[in-house]
């Protein structure tokens, strides 16, 4: 298969597929990123080793094993080089936890793809009994379509957002549902909708002992997942489910909304909006996930770039997982914002 036309795959496909190995994805990803710290940023394989949580003798294995399945040669090899040297630049610049950039795929495969992406990742650093907040939208329900195995048992899952009133596959009850399911643990739930009708109606919910809980719960989460919406009237969550119309969108819009997390929106600089809508809605409070380790944006498409940006600059994310165009995208943006 020619490299040049790796867009046409999904980032997983194109690994299985395209290099053509007896090789788990994760193995080729592993190796590829052992050779890329190795071999292109100068790290020891200790040093890899702390890094990546692995023993020396495996990462000196795995740098033999892919020398032996072709992934390092003179150079290294492989589709993921380059969004390895992005990931690198987006963490640096950031100072994130980690970055997980994947080949873009095609447009109508994008939640897919990064979904797939995210699943990957929480695979690997779940553990027993981890406790884990999930939000809602189109990626995370492929995040948890595309979990193919339980490694560790006894997860505990909590919404951090309100439910949606359409769109149930959207809805954090059904991504908690169904992860719960897979990981044999529980889900925490957040028993309101997503928006209600007025401030008034927001505080008796949160003033329920039930919702009070889940929100400490939700605050106390080892990992969190979120999506990253826009506040592009074609693709918002919250304008394709009715939660806000569109004049409510472009007034957003006019005081300089790029996205949403948790349906609260912000600036391209990262600052919180003051407007009522966030006075209405059930969730929590993007000053507190701010103060949040490992909380996950999962987001990928070119028309995301600004909104991630914005959440960078927020800190309202610590770890982030896209697409390469989207990641491009983003760094293009910084160069004209700070230019």
């Amino acid at each position: 298969m020619d490299i040049k036309n790796m867009n046409d795959y999904s980032y997983f496909d194109f690994l299985i597929k395209g290099l053509a190995m007896n090789l788990t994805d994760e193995n080729v990803e592993l190796m590829t990123r052992i050779a890329w710290l190795h071999y292109m940023e100068g790290l020891t394989q200790n040093e890899i080793g702390q890094q990546l949580k692995l023993s020396q003798p495996k990462v000196a294995r795995l740098i033999d094993k892919a020398q032996k399945n072709g992934i390092i040669k003179i150079s290294i090899e492989s589709p993921l080089s380059n969004c390895l040297k992005i990931e690198s630049t987006i963490r640096k610049q950031f100072g994130l936890q980690d970055v997980v950039v994947i080949p873009t795929p095609q447009e109508k495969e994008i939640y897919e793809s990064i979904g797939r992406a995210g699943a990957w990742y929480m695979e690997k650093v779940l553990n027993n009994g981890d406790l884990v907040g999930i939000a809602w939208g189109r990626t995370l329900k492929h995040l948890a379509l595309a979990i193919r195995s339980a490694k560790v048992k006894n997860l505990k899952f909590v919404t951090m957002v309100g439910g949606l009133t359409s769109s149930a596959s959207l809805n954090p009850y059904t991504i908690g549902e169904k992860l719960a399911s897979i990981f044999e643990g529980e889900c925490y739930y957040l028993y309101a909708p997503a928006v209600v009708e007025s401030e008034e109606i927001r505080n008796f919910y949160l003033n329920e002992r039930i919702n009070q809980n889940t929100l400490q719960l939700a605050c106390q989460a080892k990992w969190s997942l979120v999506g990253i919406g826009t506040v592009d009237v074609r693709y918002s969550i919250y304008s394709l489910t009715g939660f806000i119309d569109y004049h409510e969108l472009e007034a957003l819009k006019q005081k300089g909304a790029v996205g949403d997390i948790l349906g609260q929106f912000y600036t391209i600089d990262g600052t919180i909006l003051d407007t009522p809508l966030h006075r209405r809605t059930v969730a929590v409070p993007l000053e507190n996930i701010q103060k949040m380790h490992n909380v996950i944006g999962v987001a990928g498409g070119e028309e995301k770039a600004d909104a991630i940006l914005g959440a960078l600059r927020g800190h309202f994310i610590n770890i982030l997982i896209t697409d390469e165009k989207t990641a491009m995208k983003i760094m293009s943006r910084i160069s004209v914002l700070e230019g």
